[in-house]
């Protein structure tokens, strides 16, 4: 999905940043991770998550990725650790105009015995070469951890550190240096031991510099993806794999999908409501008369939509009488038992959910109308399969109906690809999108 603009109550780290004096940021590695990295990365991290889940971020500096997570998880507890005293400030300030609770600790992530002290570590590792550090502490650090080996970045060792921290969950930015450089293979052999969910690249100059970056998640469902992400949202490639212990990135291949007809035939995807002034007729809390749920692209991932309580006054007369371009559709098309909700700012990849709400979408959203099985059509969309078919032919930064339309219809039979994905069951809806399609 497309990220959604950084949030005002960022303010504080984005002046917290600029004030860092050069040597410092060179000698403690400080650099903000984009947002659209961190709010992408974060919801891969807590995918099916439990309830109540205890979140840390071991170098927070100014709360950006527990921000996020906070967003996501209203129960999650959030602990944030820095070793910079100017950044935890930036962070509580970001807690305070967020409306969330921080629990904040000036301490290095790297000396202390804890393990598994959260769900989920998040986060950005500190980027510092071995000959930037003070002699004690790489003397200390190195000898302490098995990544640290020749001239392996501080980030090494912050890795490794994350993972013994974590039940399960890490998710994170760092440099891509590590995938195949030699002073980097015992980290790589400590990384690759977990349930490595996905690794994406980043766009080049997504920090400002030179470097490149990659996004990790590890993950107890693993699906052991590879592919790119960026500002338009998550690209999969296919599977991840390693080869003589290095790990490579490639592009997406172009295939065919044999097909009895196209989706077109069976299916339309409409536009959701377009009413033009949204902060007229979009409002949070409780509904108002002729209020309808409603959703937005970025509330929709794979099988479920991320309810924000969001509600639309709903007169399409009202509509088209303050905003003639406005397009509001009928109520009859959004007021069904079951529909398919397709985010359409997802770019390459599609992310589509059954709505059982009844819900009155905004127009970053498709709906379905058709006669068919909802969740058959969400399975296929969100199936490996179609995303290959359709992130190697269409790359811009919307989804749009048209081309899906032409997306060759599977002649196999649906019923158990349906079930795979009401139970939301990714490797079985790949599974079954494949078999449908004689693959």
């Amino acid at each position: 999905m497309r990220s959604s603009p950084e949030p005002e109550a960022l303010a504080p780290g984005r002046r917290w940043e600029a004030q860092i004096p050069a040597d410092r940021r060179k000698r403690l590695g400080q650099w903000l991770t984009p947002w659209w990295a961190v709010e992408a990365v974060t919801a891969e991290a807590l995918r099916g998550l439990g309830p109540n889940p205890v979140i840390l971020d071991p170098a927070c500096g100014d709360g950006r990725w527990l921000l996020a997570a906070g967003r996501l998880r209203p129960d999650a507890t959030l602990l944030g650790w820095d070793i910079d005293a100017d950044a935890l400030t930036a962070a509580a300030e970001v807690a305070q105009l967020a409306g969330l609770t921080f629990q904040l600790s000036q301490r290095d992530a790297l000396v202390g015995d804890e393990q598994g002290v959260a769900d989920v570590i998040l986060g950005n590792p500190p980027y510092v070469r071995p000959q930037n550090l003070p002699a004690a502490d790489r003397a200390r650090i190195w000898a302490r951890y098995k990544s640290a080996t020749d001239k392996a970045d501080l980030y090494a060792p912050f890795m490794e550190r994350m993972i013994q921290l974590s039940r399960g969950r890490v998710a994170l930015v760092v440099a891509d240096t590590w995938l195949s450089m030699v002073s980097f293979a015992a980290l790589r052999d400590i990384v690759f031991a977990e349930p490595v969910d996905l690794l994406a690249r980043l766009p080049a100059g997504s920090f400002g510099a030179r470097v490149g970056t990659v996004a990790l998640v590890i993950h107890p469902d693993s699906q052991a993806r590879r592919g790119e992400l960026g500002p338009e949202g998550l690209v999969v490639h296919g599977p991840l794999t390693r080869s003589g212990g290095v790990v490579t990135l490639g592009a997406a291949p172009a295939i065919d999908l044999p097909g009895d007809g196209v989706l077109g035939d069976r299916w339309r995807l409409r536009m959701g409501v377009v009413c033009g002034d949204y902060a007229h007729w979009v409002h949070p809390g409780p509904p108002e008369p002729g209020d309808q749920p409603t959703c937005r692209g970025k509330d929709v991932a794979r099988f479920v939509i991320h309810d924000q309580g969001e509600r639309i006054r709903y007169d399409a007369a009202a509509i088209l009488k303050r905003t003639p371009y406005a397009a509001p559709k009928h109520a009859g098309l959004f007021d069904v038992p079951e529909k398919v909700v397709l985010s359409g700012a997802s770019g390459a990849l599609l992310r589509a959910a059954v709505d059982t709400a009844r819900r009155f979408p905004l127009d970053s959203c498709y709906v379905s109308e058709g006669a068919g099985d909802p969740w058959a059509l969400c399975g296929l969309l969100n199936s490996a399969p179609v995303n290959l078919w359709y992130g190697a032919r269409f790359t811009g930064a919307r989804v749009k109906a048209v081309e899906l339309h032409g997306l060759p219809w599977p002649a196999g039979e649906l019923s158990k690809l349906a079930e795979a994905a009401r139970a939301g069951d990714q490797a079985g809806v790949d599974a079954e999108a494949a078999r449908a399609y004689g693959l």
